[in-house]
């Protein structure tokens, strides 16, 4: 059990727009939240409600849990980040449950907000493949809010085609892609956007320093002649 709360600010009333920090009442708000050392984990949120001169009392925002839930905002993107996994690496739908153990309601709500028709993408995305093995080819393309992290949508396959079709479709917003360094990848991107920042996953970008420095070090080697055994 954790047990949190937020510090006293001067809030903006939502009734009349004067500011206050006076407190009216708190409740005990019990969250369920990510495993911490392989255990269930529970926030006992202590809710803040402010009073205004006006009458009107009103809830503190915070960054734990949004109004009406009781699992955490974490808990909801650990969710959502293990639905979009391929079906490799979920195996059966008992690891989805656990150590999640989602209710019927939660699994709706999530389905909805991932299954939403995309209509425009944000300022800054990143896209990736990854093996899924589907009727439309071996991998499939995922892209995400390159700023929140968050998974917002996945192609078919990774064709040059499929790619730039959407982001034509979608993209008007987009300024600057996250990508590794495929050629396929970025000749789609330049023909749908014209010229946004294109920025190398920097895990590709070191994978492709430490082939240079090994690949040095191989031709180095080669030229070493063979030291005799000592006498």
């Amino acid at each position: 059990m954790l047990h949190v709360e937020m510090a006293v600010k001067v809030l903006k009333c939502p009734s009349c727009g004067e500011r206050t920090k006076k407190t009216h009442d708190y409740r005990i708000q019990k969250i369920k939240h990510l495993k911490w050392f392989e255990r269930l984990t529970y926030l006992f949120y202590k809710k803040r409600r402010y009073a205004c001169s006006c009458g009107k009392r009103f809830a503190e925002d915070n960054p734990f849990v949004h109004r009406y839930q009781r699992l955490s905002i974490e808990w909801n993107r650990a969710v959502s980040i293990r639905i979009v996994q391929p079906r490799r690496l979920r195996k059966q739908p008992s690891s989805l449950a656990s150590p999640y153990r989602p209710s019927c309601a939660g699994f709706d709500r999530l389905a909805v907000k991932e299954m939403t028709e995309v209509q425009e993408l944000p300022r800054v995305i990143a896209i990736d493949e990854y093996k899924g093995d589907t009727k439309e080819g071996k991998y499939q393309l995922i892209i995400a809010d390159g700023e929140t992290k968050e998974p917002i949508d996945i192609l078919p396959n990774r064709k040059k085609k499929t790619i730039k079709d959407y982001l034509q479709k979608h993209g008007t917003n987009v300024e600057v892609v996250i990508m590794d360094m495929s050629p396929s990848f970025k000749a789609a991107v330049r023909k749908a956007l014209g010229k946004p920042v294109i920025v190398a996953d920097r895990f590709y970008f070191c994978r492709y320093i430490y082939w240079a420095l090994d690949g040095v070090r191989r031709r180095i080697r080669s030229d070493w002649n063979d030291i005799p055994a000592e006498m």
